[in-house]
C-alpha cells in the first residue's frame, strides 16, 4: 500500500494520500477486486496496459522517491491498515488524475476531488460510507520499496504534480 501511496499520490496533500489508501481498501472489501491490498494494487501489473494502478506497469518503480515522501506514505499506509484514516472519499473505488479523461469516468458517480485526483464510486462497495470494516481484507503481506538505480524524484511526463492552491479538499 505504501508504494501505491508514494507513486500515485506522494506529491499530493495528506488528504489525497489518505484518499488513495481508502480507495485501495474499498476495492479489497468490494468483492469485485482481489481481496488483498497487494492483489488490488498489482492487479494487471504484468500487462503493458490494463493495470489498475499506473505506477505498477509504466516504469515508475524504477524511480526512487525522496525518503520524506516514502516515510510519509508508510505512515499513511499504517494508519489505513490499522483503520485510523478519516473518511475522505466514502465508498470510492476509482480515481484518476485531473489532467486525464479515462473512458470509464462517465459511467461512475463522482465523489469529489482532492488535489490532482478526482474520485468516483462504482456502487460495487456494499457498505455505508465511512465504515471501517477491515475484517475481510487480508493485510498480511507488507510491501517493501523496490530497489532503484534512479535517484531523481518521480515526475511523470515531466509534469509537476504539486497541488494547486485551494485543491486540498473535496469540492
Amino acid at each position: 500500500m505504501a508504494q501505491a501511496i508514494v507513486y500515485e499520490a506522494g506529491l499530493e496533500p495528506l488528504a489525497g494520500q489518505q484518499a488513495v489508501a481508502q480507495v485501495i481498501l474499498n476495492r479489497a472489501r468490494s468483492g469485485v477486486y482481489p481481496k488483498t491490498v497487494c492483489g488490488v494494487v498489482y492487479q494487471g501489473s504484468t500487462r503493458r496496459t490494463g493495470c489498475q494502478f499506473t505506477f505498477t506497469c509504466d516504469g515508475s518503480l524504477a524511480k526512487r522517491m525522496p525518503d520524506r515522501i516514502t516515510l510519509a506514505a508508510r505512515a499513511v499506509a499504517e494508519d489505513a491498515l490499522q483503520g485510523r484514516l478519516p473518511d475522505r472519499v466514502g465508498a470510492a473505488t476509482h480515481y484518476h488524475a485531473s489532467y486525464v479523461s479515462p473512458y470509464w469516468a462517465p459511467s461512475l458517480t463522482r465523489v469529489g476531488r482532492i488535489g490532482a485526483h478526482i474520485f468516483y464510486s462504482s456502487g460495487a462497495l456494499n457498505r455505508a460510507p465511512g465504515a471501517r470494516d477491515a475484517a475481510n481484507v487480508d493485510m498480511s503481506v507488507r510491501m517493501t520499496p523496490a530497489p532503484s538505480a534512479d535517484t531523481r524524484p518521480f515526475s511523470p511526463w515531466g509534469l509537476s504534480l504539486l497541488p494547486k492552491v485551494g485543491e486540498s479538499s473535496l469540492n
